[in-house]
C-alpha cells in the first residue's frame, strides 16, 4: 500500500496532506526517515511513525457533519489563534474537513477520519454535488444566470468553470447553485468574474446531505445511510487519478 494512502486510511491526513507531511520529512517506516512520494508499505508488518505516534488502522471510523458558523476556520489549528471548526467539535479522535469552506461562508461541512473516503470525495473526477444559497449585493440578470449555468472563464486566473445548475430565488439578489467541481473560492470568483459582490454565502448540501436541524455551529453524527450514500457515490476506484 502507498504510504499516502496509508497515512489517509487511518485518518492522519488526506492523502494531499499526507504527501506533504511526506515532502517535509514527518513520517518514518521502520525507524528510517522518508521523503519519497510513492514510497509503499506492508500495513502488517512495517512501523509507521508520525509526530512520534505510531499510526495504526485499528481506528473507528467517525463522520460528522458541521453546520459551520460565520468567522470559523476550516482548519485544525490557527497560528492567529482564530475559532477553528474543531474547536465547535470537540471530540477526543482525530479528524479533519472534507474540503473547505471560506472563514465567512456557512453551512453544511463534513469532517471524518476516513481517509480515503474524504480523498474520493474531494477528487473532481467524482464530481460530488455542492448547492449554495448566495447573496448578491444587487440583482443578477437573466443573461448573467445563463452564463453561470453555461459555465464562465473566470477573470482572475482564465479557469474554465464547468456549467452547474442554478436559479434566482426571491427578489432576484439571491442565486440557488449547484457546482459539481470545487476550484478555491469558486462561487464568489465566478460572481466577481460577472460583475457581483458576493454578501453572504451558506452551503445548503454537500452530496445531497444537508445541516437540517442543525443551528449554526451544532454538529452530528452521519447516520449510516448516509454514510452508505457517501460510499456509493465513489465506490469506483481512482487510485490511478492521483
Amino acid at each position: 500500500m502507498r504510504l499516502n494512502k496509508f497515512l489517509a486510511n487511518v485518518g492522519i491526513a488526506s492523502r494531499r496532506k499526507a504527501d506533504k507531511m511526506i515532502q517535509n520529512g514527518e513520517v518514518e517506516v521502520n525507524g528510517k526517515l522518508i521523503t519519497e512520494l510513492g514510497f509503499k508499505i506492508n500495513p502488517s508488518k512495517d512501523k509507521v511513525v508520525v509526530g512520534g505516534r505510531i499510526a495504526t488502522l485499528n481506528r473507528r471510523k467517525i463522520y460528522i457533519l458541521l453546520n459551520k458558523p460565520k468567522d470559523a476556520i476550516s482548519t485544525a489549528h490557527d497560528e492567529l489563534d482564530r475559532r477553528t471548526v474543531m474547536d465547535l467539535i470537540g471530540i477526543d479522535e482525530r479528524v479533519y474537513t472534507v474540503g473547505r469552506l471560506d472563514r465567512n461562508t456557512t453551512g453544511a461541512l463534513l469532517l471524518t477520519n476516513d481517509g480515503e473516503l474524504a480523498h474520493r470525495l474531494m477528487h473532481p473526477s467524482f464530481g460530488v454535488d455542492k448547492e449554495y444559497l448566495a447573496e448578491l449585493d444587487k440583482k443578477i440578470t437573466r443573461a448573467d444566470l445563463q452564463k453561470l449555468k453555461s459555465g464562465l472563464r473566470l477573470s482572475d486566473t482564465g479557469e474554465k468553470t464547468s456549467p452547474c445548475d442554478a436559479q434566482i430565488v426571491g427578489d432576484g439578489s439571491t442565486v440557488w447553485l449547484k457546482l459539481h467541481e470545487g476550484k478555491n473560492r469558486q462561487v464568489h470568483r465566478m460572481f466577481w468574474t460577472l460583475g457581483y459582490d458576493v454578501k453572504k454565502l451558506d452551503r445548503i448540501a454537500y452530496a445531497g446531505i444537508t445541516p437540517k436541524g442543525l443551528r449554526r455551529g451544532q454538529w452530528r453524527f452521519l447516520e449510516p445511510k448516509e454514510v452508505a450514500h457517501l460510499q456509493k457515490l465513489v465506490e469506483r476506484t481512482c487510485e490511478t487519478k492521483t
